[in-house]
């Protein structure tokens, strides 16, 4: 449409997924972590999978940030909601978990996290 702009299919949640992923490209992981959380506010909460790849995202900022434990629940509500999703951003976020998980030490959260990414294979 003229006059419309070549974003305005973007969502408020959208858009601050985008954001946080902008930010933690640039390295400013608390303000990735921050509007990935407003995402996840905000973001329409009947699309399972688009919060699913939300929640992928934000798992891998508190990991970078140090936070293991906050990650692990994360990535486990992740799968929660990636549950029964079928698509190619959801199978690029179980690989990139699973990649990561071999290099966390070992606890009761990994072990869960671990078992559930393998039964999704």
């Amino acid at each position: 449409m003229p006059g419309q702009s070549w974003a305005s299919h973007y969502s408020h949640g959208r858009w601050a997924h985008e954001s946080g992923m902008i930010h933690a490209t640039m390295g400013d992981l608390t303000a990735a972590e921050e509007h990935l959380h407003l995402s996840l506010d905000i973001h329409n909460l009947d699309r399972k999978g688009a919060r699913a790849i939300v929640l992928a995202d934000l798992g891998h900022v508190q990991l970078k940030r140090g936070n293991t434990a906050q990650a692990l629940a994360t990535w486990i509500d992740f799968l929660d909601c990636a549950d029964g999703v079928q698509s190619v951003r959801i199978n690029d976020g179980l690989s990139n978990i699973a990649a990561r998980l071999s290099n966390i030490p070992n606890s009761p959260a990994t072990q869960e996290l671990g078992q559930r990414l393998a039964s999704r294979s």
